[in-house]
């Protein structure tokens, strides 16, 4: 490409479902390569198949490219000099060229119905060859043409296909080379009379003076077909860059729930824009000093899509399937069936952490809002992100924290006032014979000792093990439900540190008088 041609890029979706992660890694690669090279970046809507292009899914990918930050320079509610930036409001361009390549005789009308063509598949498939379409009417004189139309016959229109080898370098794949005589003439407007998708994509780019064409390597197969309508057209060719497969923790590629999960679906989870856009970067692609946690203005400086990886990318945030689990893993219906699907130990969890101990506290406050609003355990005040004490309170807990929909529970054990033993499962680990010492030897000890951190309360729990004999579940769990009424919630050094000390006393003295444990 010439020194002093401007980067275009662009992002064209489908509105025909959400956003996922595929996407949205597209629309991000094209996005921080236009910003690193000092370009363009356009946002284009291929809404063709109109049976399934819907208006609630064109708002859901805008909300969610707005959500991660990504900002396009032209396109929808931006406008540009290439507009419509609307596949189905471009119709009359399209069908302008149709004619071009028509006259020219670069393409033709196919009358074959559609029971034609699936008795020609079927003949290759019972013979072992790829279908491939053998130009019936690739010739038919301007007389018949006319006839047929004058009939009211439905056609499509198919691009005549030149038989030579293709070869092209990829920026990320390498050296590509097709044979077009294993293409055929391929249809490039329906019957309907709509554009197919590799020849509007073609119309689009070309018009809209795209310089580089960023897509998953899924669409690798679709580059011959282009290229020759580009030449056909005589359009420049864009450089063609195709990222690595996503897979899962498997190794295989993503299905179709656990990969296309929404990307507003992490939103709701709890995560930053600014964690997931760095953790989707990180999918095919390595900073140059190999850094992985790159916040603030890093990622739109430094991206450059010749350091991506042609090598399978693990999308680790889902653990790997065990037999019966694999339903769990790949089949969603609700956000608590992420959550329990999703691998506590993977990179986005690293980095969400990172970025929430790490951002400014009044960021992460208001980020945290929509999770506090339906808590009625926690003070309407506290559910201010203005409010210094709730900033108080989540730098205490942000270090604990993979993403913001954990906090509120942490939060909330600020506010117990009316601690009570829950029945069941709590009731019945203090009424054990062994528990009432092991409750009154960690009050006597905690009130000797002055422990700060998660470590001396680890300790301090170890000590009360040794001196009753007691480990494991045995030992924690009436300490936990002394502190709590509760048999479950937050790993006690966790939530023994953010209590304090004389909290932690009072409460067992508390719940201790309910249950007639006799303390020192």
């Amino acid at each position: 490409m010439p020194e002093n041609k401007e980067v275009r890029t662009r992002f064209a979706p489908s509105p025909t479902g959400f956003l996922h992660v595929g996407g949205a890694r597209t629309a991000l690669f094209n996005y921080l390569y236009a910003k690193a090279q000092g370009g363009k970046f356009l946002l284009r809507v291929e809404d063709t198949d109109q049976a399934r292009s819907t208006e609630e899914s064109f708002k859901t990918i805008l909300e969610s490219l707005k959500w991660l930050g990504i900002e396009w320079d032209e396109g929808p509610h931006v406008g540009g000099p290439y507009g419509p930036y609307v596949q189905s409001e471009r119709i009359s361009i399209y069908k302008e060229y149709t004619e071009k390549l028509i006259s020219e005789g670069k393409a033709y009308r196919c009358f074959c119905t559609q029971e034609e063509l699936e008795a020609k598949k079927k003949q290759a498939e019972a013979m072992g060859v790829p279908y491939v379409y053998d130009g019936l009417h690739a010739n038919m004189s301007e007389a018949e043409v006319q006839e047929k139309l004058k009939a009211g016959t439905p056609y499509s229109v198919r691009f005549k296909t030149p038989s030579k080898t293709l070869i092209f370098d990829d920026i990320i794949q390498g050296k590509v080379k097709f044979e077009t005589k294993l293409i055929g003439d391929f249809i490039i407007v329906k019957s309907d009379g709509f554009p197919s998708y590799n020849y509007a994509v073609v119309v689009d780019d070309g018009l809209m003076k795209i310089s580089h064409v960023i897509r998953g390597v899924g669409h690798l197969s679709n580059t011959p077909r282009q290229i020759l309508i580009y030449e056909a057209l005589g359009f420049p060719v864009p450089e063609f860059a195709h990222a690595s497969e996503i897979v899962g923790m498997d190794g295989k590629k993503l299905s179709k729930r656990a990969g296309a999960t929404s990307i507003l679906a992490f939103r709701d989870l709890g995560y930053l824009p600014e964690t997931f856009l760095n953790y989707m970067a990180l999918l095919g692609w390595t900073s140059p000093d190999g850094q992985e946690y790159l916040p603030g203005d890093i990622l739109p400086k430094t991206f450059d899509v010749h350091r991506c990886s042609k090598s399978p990318s693990t999308f680790d945030v889902f653990r790997k399937p065990k037999g019966g689990d694999e339903e769990v893993a790949t089949n969603f219906s609700s956000l608590d069936q992420i959550a329990d699907a999703m691998n506590p130990k993977s990179k986005l969890n690293w980095l969400s952490n990172k970025y929430i101990r790490e951002l400014p506290i009044q960021k992460v406050a208001e980020s945290l809002v929509p999770f506090l609003e339906n808590r009625t355990d926690i003070p309407a005040e506290y559910r201010d992100p203005k409010n210094k004490e709730l900033h108080s309170l989540v730098d205490s807990v942000r270090v604990y924290l993979d993403n913001l929909r954990q906090a509120p529970d942490y939060i909330a054990e600020f506010f117990v006032s009316d601690l009570k033993v829950e029945d069941g499962e709590a009731k019945e680990i203090l009424s054990q014979e062994f528990s009432p010492n092991i409750v009154s030897t960690f009050y006597e000890l905690l009130k000797k000792s002055d422990p700060k951190t998660d470590e001396d309360y680890k300790a301090l729990m170890t000590q009360v093990g040794e001196q009753t004999g007691q480990k494991g579940k045995t030992l924690f769990m009436p300490i936990r439900v002394s502190a709590t009424g509760k048999a479950h919630g937050l790993e006690l050094p966790i939530l023994f540190p953010l209590l304090g000390k004389e909290k932690l006393l009072k409460r067992i003295e508390k719940i201790s008088v309910q249950v007639g444990i006799s303390l020192p």
